[in-house]
Formats: C-alpha cells, structure tokens, sequence
C-alpha cells in the first residue's frame, strides 16, 4: 500500500502516520475489516524504508470499529514499544502511537473538535491526544522546556522523590499554575508522592478524584478540565477546590509499578500583563499548549523511568538466565512471568573436582586460583546457556542450575542431560587438572522470585533439588563425571543421549534406594554407537548376576572391560571378594555422603 503524502482528515477512515522526529515518512489509509502487513519488505502492504530496526515483515495491522489492533509478528528481532513497555500485542486508540527503533507509528482519526468555539463564560474538558501533545507548533515560550532534556540525567542522579520534587516545580513555574502535585495510585486512592505550591502547603490539595480517574482511563494522554469561577454554585464541582479554575492530569505507566500522574491547578488570571491562565477566548489555546508541556514531560519521565526499570531487570535476571531468556521475559511483564509457581523442573548440581585439592583449603591458595575458577565457571554457565537452562545459584566451585522454568520446554530433560555432556567436555579443555562431578534428576518444584526485598533472587525449592546433589555426590564415589536418576534416564531420548544403569544405592542419610546411570552423547557413527551398546550390555549382564548376589561370575563378566569403564570397574571392584555377604539383598548402601 503506497503511503500518502501527509496527513489530512477523513471521515471514512483512520490513518497511520509514520514519523522519525520531526519527519513525517508516510501516511497509510487504514480501511476497517483489512488486515496489513507493516515492515521494511517493499512486498507488504505498509512499506516503511529507512528504519534499520524494523524487520522485513514485523507487525500486522487490524483496524475495526475506530481502534487498531497490533500484533508483533513472532519473526521480528526487535520489540515493539507501545505505552513505555514491550508489547506483543496491543489495541490503539486514534492519538496513541507505537515505537520500533527511532520510528514512531501514529493512529490519526478525523479531527472532530473546534477549539475557537469556547466563549467568555465556559466550562470545558478535553483530553489532548499524543500526536497534537508530540506537535511543535505550540505557542510561549515555556515550550522552551522541552530542551529538558537533561530531565533523565537529572533522574540518574537523584533519588525518585528528590526528582518529582525537582519536576513539580519546573512544571509550575512553566505553567503558572498554582500547586502541581505528583501522585501515585495504592488501594484506598492516590498518594502525593511530591508538590510544588504557591498556596500555603496546609491547606486541602486542589485534587479532584474524577479528573485523577479520568486521566487513568486516558492514560497516557493529558486530560484538562477548566470551568471559570462565575459565581455559580456548582463552580468547584469540576475543579473540587475554591479558587481553582483550571486542572490537568496525565497519567504514566511504569512497568512493574502503579502508574504516576503529574496534577496541576490553576487559577485564571485577570491582571493583564500577568503570566497564567486568562478568561478571554484563546484560553482554551493556551490550556492545550499547557497540557501539551505536561504531556511531553510525562512521556520524558516514563521513557526514563521505564529505561531504568529494564535496565534493573536486566541486570538482575543476567545473573540467572540467558540473553535470550531476558529478552523473552521483558517483553512481557517480568514481575507477572516471575512469581513464584509450581512446575516439573530437571535439577542439575554441578561441582569442580581437584579445586579444593590443589588450594588445600588455604585462603591465600584460594585467591590465586580465582582467575582459573572464574574461567571455569564463565564456560560452564554458557554451556547452560547453550541448552536453555537457567543458573539459579553459584557456591564456591558448585553450580545449582535447572530447565524447564520460568518457561515451559518440551525437552528440558534432553537439553539438561546435552548440557551436563557439553559441561564435562568442556571441562577437559579449560581445566586439564580439573575433573568434575554433575548430578541430574527431575521432579515438581517451586520456582520464582524467592528472594526478599532488599536482594532480589529466582529461586527453586523441592525435594529433587536435595536429590541431584546427593546424586552429585556419588560421582565422586563411582569416579564417572556425570549420573542420572531413574527418571532421568527413562525420559532422556536415545537419539541424543545413551543411558547406562549403574546400579541400585541407598545414599548415605536416605532411607529411599534410587536407580542411578550414566549418560553418554549418542554418536552419529553407527559403529561406534554398538560398541558402547555392546560394552552397555557387558555390564547389565554382570550387574545382573552381581545384583543376584552371583559376585563370582559378575567379577568374570566385567573384568573385560573394567579398563575403560569406570562405571563397571566400581562394581566389579564390590565383588572383588567373589562372594556377596549374608544380608545383601542387590542394593548397594553408602555410608560417605
């Protein structure tokens, strides 16, 4: 669809208007019941060139019934910023806009209000729509305020109270108004959080709930209400405070936050020559140029507050997830995809093996080596990465990771088990003197946001979390870097991971007996893959007899291969003595943990 020159009025229909700054880049006709295709392609229907940020096909529009509905297309790289926040899918208003990269995505509707018809004696209300609140062509010069544009340094540099109070007085010199408050919104109503006043501070705020509520139903767009004191009774009605002829209130999401609304009430001013709000019939003019300023500051503060925001969850979920997992969070709202629920996770514990050896538990030792350690560590966190995972807690030279949270993976079971084999190769070449030990198991947890409200933390707690470690344990014991739970190992598909069972135990400090395997990566070599079958299968059978209590024949069975498995050699060197005791009963009982 070929873009029209510039915008005009229409009443058959809207219009997305497409700017970059001050440049209007294109208009296209939206007719309702269509659907279009918006990107950088010249084959969809909106064609929009230039923008290095927009995918070749990366939203699809909706139009109906005087809304767009807008959805981003699962295909685009990079997110679409509609209200301060990444959004996938959204519904527009005529005025409201969207945001990729550096360009701004404007809903334009026929223009269906005279501002030159208000006479002397008026009371009036309107709400001013982002695309004229964005427009240059205001008049005064307080418009020179939106060179502040140092508001967001000014927030990075002060606490989020000492801001708001910097802001109200800055909007009520610019504004002549009387009082500017800045509110939020908690269960019994909202709360002036900072203000700005040329009233004594004492007196009743100037607020009226129903223009507070109006701009909360409008949001982000400044809703004023003006009614000029003519000594009617009802005069106050819309201002709820005497002496208060004009107020306006824009309201601002904050992801994760209730919004924040910027108030101010003013009184009109009859002395000529003085700055304000006068009664003549240009006031309404100069009320719209006033709302427009309180407007673009909102927008100002909420694109900053917001940055800061995402750059907070980044920084926190960094310490957790993958790039592309905090991306995936943030496009929705990461407080709502965090909270804490109960899930089926695969649990991995993972441990450096030779670490506490070679620095003999001396702190000096311990220092020298955190280079090294670090390495270590930085290569295994990116081997979880790799598959998916997410590392919920670093101790000393050990790892707790898991899968399957805060997202829902259909193989989490297969990734966990191709990181723990990618870990131990990785192992062999950035630590030659260093082994490691990784245990596996799968079962329900709580997983979320546990931490409190100082540290934020994401967390997981379950039984299968004690297991894996326990499981960890035992590599040590069976000298194998890696060993899966029973589960584990019925799930885990052959064609990515072959699974080999070690034996039965009853860890130390457990009454319960668990199966526990080995895992190896099922090699694409058909010739390879049944010579570690056929070396699988040596050791069933002489598990089988061992199990049995037959020691004498599992002993001859497995001494074939006990030189390159070590898996066999730890049972075979249990029957070394060739003969089981009186009480065995095929379970192996561990007393070390």
């Amino acid at each position: 669809m070929p873009p029209n020159d510039e915008p005009h009025d229409d009443a058959s229909g809207m219009k997305l208007v497409v700017r970059t700054g001050d440049k209007t880049r294109g208009v296209f006709d939206l007719v309702d019941g269509t659907t279009l295709t918006l990107g950088a392609s010249s084959q969809v229907d909106c064609h929009v060139p230039g923008e290095r940020y927009l995918s070749r096909r990366h939203v699809v529009l909706r139009p109906a019934r005087g809304k767009l509905e807008v959805e981003h297309l699962e295909s685009a790289s990079n997110p679409v910023l509609f209200k301060g926040s990444i959004t996938r899918r959204f519904r527009m208003l005529p005025g409201e806009y969207f945001v990729v990269g550096k360009t701004e995505f404007h809903l334009h509707a026929p223009a269906n209000h005279d501002a030159s018809k208000q006479d002397d004696d008026a009371e009036f209300q309107f709400t001013l729509g982002v695309e004229e609140m964005r427009s240059r062509h205001g008049s005064g010069d307080r418009m020179r305020l939106l060179d502040l544009m140092e508001l967001p340094e000014v927030l990075r540099t002060r606490s989020r109270l000492d801001f708001f109070v910097y802001a109200s007085s800055l909007l009520r010199m610019a504004s002549g108004a009387t009082w500017v408050g800045v509110l939020t919104i908690e269960p019994d109503g909202p709360t002036l959080l900072a203000e700005d006043a040329g009233i004594d501070r004492s007196q009743k705020k100037p607020l009226s709930r129903g223009l507070v509520n109006a701009a909360l139903e409008e949001i982000p767009k400044p809703v004023t209400h003006c009614s000029w004191n003519t000594g009617r009774d009802d005069d106050v009605k819309a201002t709820a405070h005497e002496g208060i002829d004009w107020s306006i209130c824009c309201a601002m999401p904050v992801p994760g936050e209730a919004p924040i609304l910027f108030y101010l009430a003013g009184a009109a001013i009859d002395e000529p020559g003085r700055y304000g709000v006068d009664r003549s019939h240009s006031a309404q003019l100069v009320l719209r140029d006033t709302a427009r300023l309180v407007g673009l500051v909102a927008d100002m503060i909420g694109r900053a507050i917001s940055l800061q925001t995402l750059e907070s969850w980044q920084s926190r979920l960094g310490h957790f997830f993958s790039d592309k997992l905090v991306a995936k969070i943030l496009e929705a709202d990461a407080h709502e995809e965090l909270a804490p629920r109960i899930t089926e996770a695969t649990v991995m514990f993972f441990d450096i093996r030779g670490f506490s050896r070679l620095t003999e538990g001396k702190l000096e030792r311990m220092l020298d080596h955190q280079d090294d350690l670090r390495q270590v560590m930085t290569a295994m966190t990116q081997c979880v990465f790799d598959h998916d995972g997410v590392v919920i807690r670093y101790m000393g030279d050990g790892i707790l990771c898991c899968w399957n949270v805060p997202y829902d993976l259909s193989d989490h079971v297969d990734q966990a088990c191709l990181a723990a084999l990618s870990m131990a190769e990785t192992m062999e070449q950035v630590a030659e003197d260093w082994g490691c030990g990784i245990g596996l198991g799968v079962g329900d947890v709580v997983a979320g946001s546990l931490g409190s409200e100082q540290v934020y933390a994401f967390d997981i707690l379950g039984a299968v979390v004690n297991q894996a470690a326990r499981i960890e344990a035992i590599t040590k014991i069976i000298e194998v870097p890696i060993l899966v739970s029973g589960e584990v190992a019925a799930r885990v598909s052959s064609d990515r991971v072959l699974t080999r069972r070690v034996a039965r135990f009853q860890p130390a400090g457990m009454d319960a007996e668990i199966d526990l395997f080995t895992i190896e990566r099922t090699p694409d070599d058909p010739a390879v893959r049944e010579a570690i079958e056929k070396r699988f299968a040596v050791h069933a059978k002489g598990l089988e007899a061992f199990e049995a209590g037959d020691w004498n024949t599992a002993f001859n069975v497995l001494h074939p291969i006990v030189q390159e498995d070590p898996a066999s050699r730890y049972v075979y060197t249990r029957a070394i003595g060739r003969k089981a005791p009186p009480d065995w009963h095929g379970v192996i009982v561990l007393t070390d943990k």
